[in-house]
This record gives structure tokens, sequence and C-alpha cells, in this order.
């Protein structure tokens, strides 16, 4: 029997925290949280709407910020690599939903490296929404990565404490995908 290496994300349908759910890979599972106005279906998802998109979507590779306590993840069953300094994801443009690379000293305040006041984005995982063939305005730059402290919605990512972000890393395979749906 065959099967696809899956991350389920569960969702309530109702509730005050429309945002708070579970992910789980087979028997492990954890809280996560998803854009703070909810789920929406992939086709309705917009730019900037908060809401992360209903579907299954292929997990093809992860990025992490090259600090020794994340080293390990070259080591992990599924494909890691430390950001560059040049690396941006393209919110805008002809290369939209893509990731870039700058030259020289050119958008400085867009790099994946660039010092912030948390560490919520020291690992992410590209979700392979709206990738193939990008549609401009449909949604652009949505990852798994580490939550806010509070457990707080996201601008439409997937995002779970950092501590379980690294067992998760660890639990990864090639050829994942992700699940994201409500509940019921």
């Amino acid at each position: 029997m065959t099967w696809i290496p899956t991350i389920s994300v569960r969702v309530p349908r109702i509730g005050d925290s429309g945002w708070i759910g579970t992910l789980s890979v087979k028997d492990w599972s954890v809280r996560c949280v998803v854009g703070s106005s909810g789920l929406v279906a992939a086709a309705m998802k917009r730019e900037g709407d908060r809401k992360t998109p209903i579907g299954l979507f292929p997990l093809r590779y992860g990025l992490f910020r090259d600090l020794p306590a994340l080293r390990a993840l070259r080591d992990v069953g599924f494909p890691f690599v430390p950001y560059s300094d040049e690396m941006i994801w393209e919110e805008d443009g002809p290369d939209y939903n893509r990731l870039v690379f700058a030259q020289g000293s050119e958008r400085q305040g867009e790099r994946l490296s660039r010092p912030r006041d948390h560490d919520l984005f020291d690992v992410i995982i590209p979700i392979g929404y709206n990738d193939a063939v990008p549609e401009a305005g449909r949604g652009s730059a949505l990852f798994i990565h580490a939550a806010r402290p509070d457990m707080s919605g996201t601008a439409g990512c997937v995002a779970v404490r950092r501590d379980d972000l690294l067992e998760l890393a660890r639990r990864l395979r090639p050829g994942m995908v992700i699940d994201i749906d409500h509940d019921d």
C-alpha cells in the first residue's frame, strides 16, 4: 500500500479563536495557529486578507537562519538550507510569490536575513500555494514558521511553537504535503 506523507491542519469552524487549530503528522499532534481571519477556500484567498487557504499543498524545501542551534536541520530527512543574505520572498511585481535574490545593497529591508525583533522566521517552510503559476493578488509568502508566544493568528501562514517547529522539521519527508481544512 502506498501513501503520501501528510501534515494535517484542522481548525474549528466556530469559536472565538478561529485561528487556533491542531497540526498533526501521523500520531504526533500539536497546537497551531493560522491566519487571524481564519480559513478560506483557496480560490477566494487574496493578498493581505489574513486568511489561510484551504487545500492540499506541497512542501518542497525549508530555509533557516544559519545559527548554531539550527544547523542540525541540514541533517534531517527533508531538504533544508540556510538562507543567504541575498534572499527575498517577492510579494510584488513579475516575480510575485517567488524566492528571488537581490544584488548588492538593494532592498536590505526586505531580505529574509534582515535583523528582526523576533525569531518567528528563523525556520520557514514555504507552503506550495499559488506558486506553480503565481497569480498576483492571490496570496504570497505563505509559510510554516514559529508562532508568537501568545499563539495569536498569523497573516495567513501556519505557525507552531518554536520547539514544536524543530520537532516538526525532524518529521518532514520529501514529497510531503500539507492538508489544511476545518475539523468538521
